[in-house]
């Protein structure tokens, strides 16, 4: 039976900054399109997309 090599990878470099995985501008935007959803859906999709909004306005970080 023939098996795949196993992947070695190196972890990553603690001095180094990480990089986010959205730019600021787009974590924006995501928040400003759950906020307009939040609007136009009364229902509970709306409620948690407003909950959403809202935790993830208080992790972008301000300037």
């Amino acid at each position: 039976m023939d098996t795949f090599e196993p992947i070695i990878g190196d972890s990553p470099d603690l001095d180094e900054p990480r990089l986010p995985l959205l730019t600021e501008a787009e974590a924006l935007a995501a928040i400003g399109f759950l906020r307009r959803l939040s609007t136009l859906d009364t229902t509970h999709h709306g409620y948690n997309a407003a909950q959403l909004a809202g935790d993830l306005a208080g992790r972008v970080p301000t300037q």
